[in-house]
């Protein structure tokens, strides 16, 4: 005579199959959810998203309030713009399908990079562009009329700039920044079928 089942043991088999063959969506326990408070915060201009990953990004009320979801439960540092003169970094490590609250940030003054582009001739561009890679700081234009492109607010730290030109190459440089701090780069944009054997890095002090 065959014994009798209990449902308790054929459930737990089942439970311990589908955790074996990847059953089980984990996805949940490996992001959080991070929320605060940015003082002083322009609504208008003010975000919140993760440094190295600028598609996880938030927008920040009118109180000052964000809450950014998806944030992968690890060591991470926000990127955060406070209004058009402040802006932060903090680290925070999220916990899976729970929420990080960091309170209240007063985000100091932040940085500014004023890139000048030439050409090898010492001509303004047509078109130009910057990216400050790992930020939502992307796809800034020049101003035709000088030359120019203001990256900012920066929280002091350490960045890679992208700097392209209508029809010529692209140059990349590493700078840090210090709080509140101004700096001029001048960058030289050569054609993309110049090869002097050089490296793409042509900016100057």
């Amino acid at each position: 005579m065959r014994a009798p089942r209990h449902p308790w043991l054929v459930a737990f088999g089942a439970l311990a199959f589908a955790g074996a063959c990847g059953g089980f969506n984990n996805g949940l326990f490996e992001e959080g959810t991070v929320r605060g408070r940015l003082l002083g915060a322009e609504a208008d201009v003010a975000h919140v998203s993760v440094l190295g990953q600028p598609d996880l990004r938030a927008s920040v009320g009118a109180d000052g309030r964000f809450e950014l979801a998806g944030v992968p439960a690890t060591s991470v540092e926000l990127f955060l713009v406070a209004s058009r003169t402040r802006a932060a970094r903090a680290k925070v490590v999220p916990r899976g399908a729970r929420v990080t609250d960091l309170g209240d940030i007063d985000a100091p003054q932040g940085a500014f990079i004023t890139v000048r582009m030439r050409d090898t001739d010492g001509k303004v561009p047509e078109r130009g562009e910057v990216e400050v890679e790992g930020t939502t700081l992307d796809d800034l234009k020049m101003d035709t009329s000088t030359g120019e492109v203001r990256v900012g607010p920066l929280p002091a730290g350490c960045y890679t700039l992208e700097v392209e030109g209508d029809k010529l190459g692209k140059v990349e440089e590493e700078l840090c920044v210090r709080e509140g701090e101004s700096l001029v780069r001048d960058i030289i944009l050569r054609k993309d079928d110049d090869d002097d054997g050089g490296t793409d890095d042509d900016g100057g002090d």
